[in-house]
């Protein structure tokens, strides 16, 4: 038999016929499954199930979202089980978005007015749309993406956050939380940014950004881009992206910038180049590792190289004098 179903703010499941009066709130628990899916456990007697001819474990199917407040929503498919575009809300909160995995944390009080915390979990693969909102896709399901329609930022670790606000239950008081992706960065092409995301197989943003300081002097340490935030008919914004970090120079006569990233440690991306010796300074026409230019170009003088790696100007000097190649790097006058 078809029924219409709904969760209450207790989080508990709430199901009608079409010709009942009132809702059954039958004893259990919410779950999700291997596919994504998600079920409630009844934990009610033989003669219960009997009377209602409900099995032990009802499956849903339907498409995830979150809703304005970040609550966890299905919406419902249509099935000889469920109406479509039934909605079940789950009240709760994410606690972690990583390793590939959505924890959503929810609170509940049974029927013996006892508390019960669950963790349920889905398995996503978050990415940057073309407006650089960061979404998620619901993995096993027809596709299902999800946008975070709230605003991402830098903390001082140089790892992006999520940032929204729900209104509390009870109190109806705006709280604000914080979710962090930890990673690190790559400078991938001129008009794309990537980061990469820590302890997931296959999770990344490939932000497009445009840069904002093209001629760097690496006394500064740091890079700046820009990026735009929402789609034409609907922008938000530009958002400005420093990372700080310091130059070094690799074996090969590339350089490296060294970045701080705060508990998770120093990380380095290694960069190609194409050198031009002028008469005072060395300027390197910054590369990606696949070769894509990047459209920054960074400015030493002779005295700051010198200052900074005296082999490294000794061997350029040598490279100037004999017009040669070296380590795939090419020195253009």
């Amino acid at each position: 038999m078809k029924l219409k179903y709904t969760v209450d703010n207790n989080n508990q499941l709430l199901l009608k016929s079409p010709r009942s009066k009132k809702p059954l709130k039958p004893k259990g628990n919410f779950g999700i499954n291997k596919n994504n899916q998600l079920f409630y456990e009844l934990n009610e007697s033989p003669a219960w199930h009997k009377q209602y001819t409900l099995p032990p474990r009802i499956t849903f199917k339907g498409s995830w979202r979150l809703n304005r407040n970040h609550d966890l929503e299905l919406i419902l498919d249509k099935n000889r089980d469920q109406f479509q575009g039934d909605i079940l809300t789950l009240r709760g909160n994410i606690i972690s978005m990583e390793q590939d995995l959505l924890a959503f944390e929810v609170k509940s009080y049974g029927h013996d007015g006892l508390l019960h915390i669950r963790i349920l979990k889905l398995d996503i693969t978050l990415f940057a749309d073309e407006a650089n909102q960061i979404c998620f896709r619901i993995k096993k399901l027809k596709p299902n993406i999800v946008v975070l329609s709230g605003y991402w930022q830098i903390n001082n670790n140089q790892q992006v956050i999520y940032e929204y606000e729900k209104t509390g239950l009870k109190t109806k008081t705006r709280i604000s939380h914080a979710i962090t992706f930890r990673g690190f960065w790559q400078f991938s092409a001129a008009n794309r940014l990537t980061y990469i995301l820590k302890h997931s197989s296959d999770s990344r943003f490939d932000f497009r950004t445009q840069v904002e300081t093209p001629t760097i002097y690496p006394q500064k340490g740091l890079i700046k881009y820009r990026l735009g935030l929402g789609l034409k008919e609907d922008k938000i914004g530009d958002k400005l992206i420093t990372l700080y970090g310091a130059w070094k120079f690799s074996r090969n006569l590339g350089l490296i910038f060294e970045m701080d990233y705060g508990k998770d440690g120093m990380h380095s991306i290694e960069l190609g180049a194409d050198i031009t010796l002028a008469k005072n300074t060395v300027n390197f026409s910054l590369k990606s590792k696949e070769g894509e230019p990047l459209g920054i170009t960074v400015i030493f003088t002779y005295k700051l190289l010198k200052s900074l790696d005296a082999e490294a100007f000794l061997r350029l000097k040598k490279l100037g004098k004999d017009s040669r190649i070296e380590a795939g790097l090419k020195i253009l006058f």
